[in-house]
């Protein structure tokens, strides 16, 4: 329940707690009215990661910079060093004895904390503080990791360009400490894991090489109590711009960039523990350091920010765990994806009826599959078919040999003789092939790439009886009917563009032929580090045609559809298209056609959206965006 509980805090009231925090910095750090201007505005910009400090200017705003990392009190709030692996204590602190009592254990804690180093970065050599919270997991903050990060096309996050064009590189340097030699503990940061949201808690977290000589600090459970006396451990760097030069040089010393121990009590939390207050003294490098409970060694929170003179905040511990569990559960790899995929039978599929192109009707309602054009040599071969066609029960494919992919799908659709049945099933590879032309789990391992069935899987599951609709279902489990997709493509499901065509009243005896493929480019990426799916590029963008009578007149309605980021869209227009998420377009045929390198012959004079391909044609006239039914031109 707890778990839960720090989830739901996780995603939901952060923003709050943020707005809080935001005024009250506004109000008395920066000594602005927290209603005047945009003075609580630009501190929730810059506490959230949205506002870089370095952007902000202006008298107001300059003061807002000492927001970061901080300073709080001049007196008991020492920062001691750590050398050789022990905490030199020299200098006051009001809660000494508990810091003595558990010194040794603190020291040995303190070995997991590390600071993030950067190689390639064309400025910084380190951006701040990590720690390990599980043997092969780092957590820091969201702000440290973009430094060296940027998102590609499917949402995971890779290293960065830096210096001469080199990727960006980061390591875990478990030392760097003031005057200590010869110990060596680094380890590089293999992968990023999970980075918050803007509008979540400052929490980043990054894959890391295993070392046997550390051990993952524990996570406080307890609810922190104010006085609690705790220590934040990290690598402050010199911080002049948002500090008191002259009281951040009695309390350094003028050493900056290695760890350091600061001890100072819990000053308070906000109302549902989602951020803890603290006074110990902390400055820009100190991102992404445990704040320690001093009496259990456990850490209660992930600091992030400081107000001077003021306070300075923690991520609680309890809110990372929610984070951390929720990582674990993304990078496990299900069951059914940890084996290789089973094969079905080239028998099995004896008797199956396939695409029928004269399911609307003969003549003019003919519907034929479209013509291949230069994809026509790259058509794997299948064994029981001379034509490179795999039949289905009501359903074809035709798949590409070098891609490994279906190039494109067929089925028919009959509203009246659905049936609704369970789901059944079991994602296979299909033995009229060779495995060389097909791949299988091993695709979708390890990154947010859903199954995406491009043949839904209860659009063929139609027939005379029920059993011939379930083997229909089952069949759309073969990996010749999947491309791999985004999570959040394939759960948008295409807006149920096939369920509404079928159920409007134009459409006659409910039938409809669907057309549903990806869109092959050269410019298409590989996944990185993906075993045994290296050669294969993503397609970023799909199509389809879906194809019915129009009840009134009695002849063909076809309509195209175009699920994108953009990158087709942007070619319609000079004006820069902003890459986003994925969106629905209804486009003409024609530029499907031109998109995809097919041949729908026909059926763009039956395109409500012409037959002639514009490419001068502005966005407004040439693309519909498809949020509800009643956008479709039909």
């Amino acid at each position: 329940m707890r778990q839960i509980d720090s989830i739901r805090r996780f995603a939901g009231n952060f923003e709050q707690e943020l707005e809080e925090v935001a005024k009250q910095v506004a109000a008395e750090s920066f000594g602005l009215e927290s209603s005047s201007a945009d003075s609580p505005d630009l501190a929730l910009e810059v506490l959230r990661g949205s506002r870089r400090p370095e952007s902000v200017g202006g008298e107001a705003d300059a003061r807002m910079l000492d927001y970061m990392e901080a300073i709080i009190l001049d007196r008991l709030r020492p920062a001691y060093f750590i050398q050789d692996d022990e905490i030199l204590i020299a200098g006051a602190y009001d809660h000494a004895q508990v810091l003595e009592a558990n010194k040794e254990a603190l020291e040995t804690i303190a070995r997991g904390v590390g600071r993030v180093d950067l190689v390639n970065h064309r400025t910084l050599s380190y951006g701040g503080t990590g720690w390990l919270v599980d043997e092969d997991i780092v957590v820091t903050n969201r702000h440290v990791a973009e430094i060296f990060t940027e998102k590609d096309w499917i949402g995971r996050y890779r290293f960065a360009q830096g210096a001469f064009d080199e990727q960006m590189e980061a390591r875990m340097n478990y030392v760097r400490q003031h005057r200590t030699s010869g110990i060596n503990r680094r380890a590089d940061v293999l992968e990023v894991l999970y980075i918050a949201g803007p509008r979540e808690p400052d929490i980043a977290l990054l894959r890391v090489e295993t070392r046997d000589d550390l051990k993952p600090l524990e996570l406080f459970t307890g609810s922190t109590e104010p006085e609690q006396p705790v220590a934040a451990v990290g690598y402050p760097a010199w911080d002049g711009g948002r500090n008191d030069p002259v009281l951040m040089e009695r309390l350094f010393e003028g050493v900056y960039d290695v760890k350091r121990f600061s001890p100072g009590i819990v000053m308070d939390h906000r109302s549902d523990g989602v951020i803890v207050l603290g006074d110990y003294t902390s400055l820009g490098g100190n991102s992404g350091s445990p704040v320690l409970d001093l009496a259990s060694g456990k850490a209660v929170g992930l600091h992030f920010a400081g107000a001077f003179r003021d306070t300075n905040y923690s991520v609680a511990a309890d809110v990372v765990a929610a984070a951390l569990a929720r990582t674990r559960i993304g990078v496990t790899v299900p069951a059914d994806l940890a084996t290789e995929a089973p094969t079905s039978r080239p028998e099995a599929f004896a008797g199956r009826n396939g695409y029928a192109a004269d399911f609307l009707g003969s003549g003019d309602l003919s519907v034929p599959l479209p013509g291949l054009g230069a994809h026509a040599p790259d058509v794997a071969p299948v064994s029981d078919s001379d034509d490179g066609v795999l039949r289905y029960r009501n359903f074809s494919v035709i798949q590409s040999a070098s891609r490994r992919l279906p190039l494109l799908t067929a089925v028919n659709i009959d509203g009246d003789k659905t049936f609704r049945l369970r789901r059944q099933g079991t994602w296979s590879l299909d033995g009229r092939l060779a495995p060389e032309h097909q791949i299988g789990n091993e695709l979708y391992r390890h990154n947010p790439l859903d199954r995406g069935h491009l043949v839904r899987r209860r659009d063929p599951g139609w027939g005379a009886t029920r059993e011939e609709a379930q083997q229909a279902e089952i069949d759309t489990f073969h990996y010749t009917n999947s491309a791999p997709q985004h999570k959040d493509l394939n759960q948008k499901d295409w807006l149920g563009l096939e369920d509404y065509i079928l159920e409007a009243a134009e459409t006659k005896d409910f039938k409809v032929s669907v057309f549903t493929g990806p869109i092959f480019r050269d410019t298409d990426r590989t996944l990185r580090s993906q075993d045994g799916a290296e050669d294969i590029p993503i397609p970023e963008e799909f199509w389809k045609i879906a194809v019915m009578v129009n009840a009134d007149t009695g002849k063909l309605s076809a309509t195209g559809y175009v699920l994108t980021q953009g990158r087709m869209i942007r070619d319609l227009t000079e004006a820069a298209f902003v890459l986003g998420k994925y969106e629905t377009y209804q486009v003409q045929i024609a530029r499907i056609e031109d998109a995809a390198g097919l041949d729908f012959g026909a059926l763009r004079d039956s395109d409500p959206m012409g037959a002639e391909l514009d490419r001068e044609a502005v966005f407004t006239s040439a693309t519909r965006r498809i949020g509800a039914p009643s956008d479709l031109l039909l």
